[in-house]
């Protein structure tokens, strides 16, 4: 199968830990411009509000350099008033403000010929415990996303999960509590995003994360990337863990996924372009191994209970 595959824009300006800042600041149009130059990269995910100030120009550029967009993303932590949360919190008028936001970006996803927003509410959780009320920031969360995804249902809404940051504890922290709020909030157009770094931080295995996901009926979406299981470091996809990214990739290919594949590595000490470059062309190598697998092989030895004569397969087949 064909991945279509996408980048963050916001990867391919400037980037900044606590330290030190890396690469120059490009304008929207320019980082476009820049991920056309990406060798395999077909569509950009893109951030809302803050690089849509200029609707038309965006659709020039993207038309110029004929990119699609995976999906608009909707930024819900940035604004001053969302910096202790934005879609769990009591106070009804800054959960407005995060619906207005999520709505708005569904219109400007539309506008640009996308299907879908995705929203990370990394600003919503806590840092003490006795600090919130847990059942009060879930209702919240419930009706929060449940009012936003009704707004248009041509549109789909994918919330993503991370553990931590900026909080101590972000609520949508796993696969699972993921699948709990997309259940509760019981609207056909939500969906979760996975992200393979956040997915190994939590200690998930990603091909199971997909898996129960596909299992509970409920759209997904993918961002690509990698880590030491200990931080979000957004590396090339396969550096740190080749076989979950494998697997990962086989029940992608087991289940028909269809959907963009999303790049969401920062190439903070690395050449923007060639770090992209090595992301698809991993990406599309390891999917290429794992379209190689014979599914029915590989499914009756597991079903057989033979873990060592399956890992001997594997090797068998991959390390060539």
């Amino acid at each position: 199968m064909e991945l279509k595959q996408a980048i963050i824009m916001a990867f391919m300006g400037q980037l900044k830990d606590r330290f030190c800042e890396y690469h120059e600041a490009r304008a929207p149009e320019q980082k476009i411009a820049a991920i056309a130059q990406v060798s395999g990269a077909k569509g950009v995910e893109i951030v809302f509000p803050y690089e849509l100030q200029d609707i038309e120009g965006i659709k020039r550029a993207l038309k110029t350099h004929d990119l699609g967009v995976a999906a608009v993303n909707v930024n819900v932590k940035s604004e001053p008033e969302f910096a202790k949360g934005s879609v769990s919190v009591n106070n009804k008028k800054i959960r407005q403000k995060a619906i207005q936001f999520i709505r708005d970006g569904m219109d400007v996803a539309a506008e640009l010929g996308a299907d879908k927003v995705t929203c990370c509410p990394l600003s919503d959780g806590y840092d003490y415990l006795f600090q919130v009320n847990y059942r009060d920031a879930w209702k919240n969360m419930i009706s929060t996303f449940k009012e936003a995804a009704t707004h248009r249902r041509d549109i789909r809404l994918f919330m993503e999960y991370k553990a931590s940051e900026t909080r101590v504890q972000c609520f949508l922290d796993s696969a699972a509590k993921a699948v709990c709020l997309a259940l509760a909030i019981n609207e056909p157009n939500i969906g979760v995003t996975i992200d393979v770094g956040h997915a190994l931080i939590v200690g998930e295995t990603p091909a199971e994360s997909v898996c129960l996901l596909q299992s509970s009926g409920i759209p997904y979406y993918i961002h690509i990337n990698d880590n030491d299981r200990r931080g979000d470091w957004d590396l090339i996809p396969a550096t740190r863990n080749l076989w979950d990214y494998l697997e990962f990739l086989y029940y992608l290919k087991e289940f028909g996924y269809n959907d963009w594949v999303t790049s969401d590595m920062s190439p903070m000490r690395v050449d923007p372009k060639a770090a992209f470059e090595r992301t698809i062309a991993t990406t599309d190598k390891l999917m290429r191994v794992a379209e190689s697998l014979d599914a029915d092989t590989l499914t009756a030895l597991m079903d057989a209970g033979k873990t060592v004569e399956t890992l001997k397969w594997l090797e068998d087949q991959v390390l060539k």
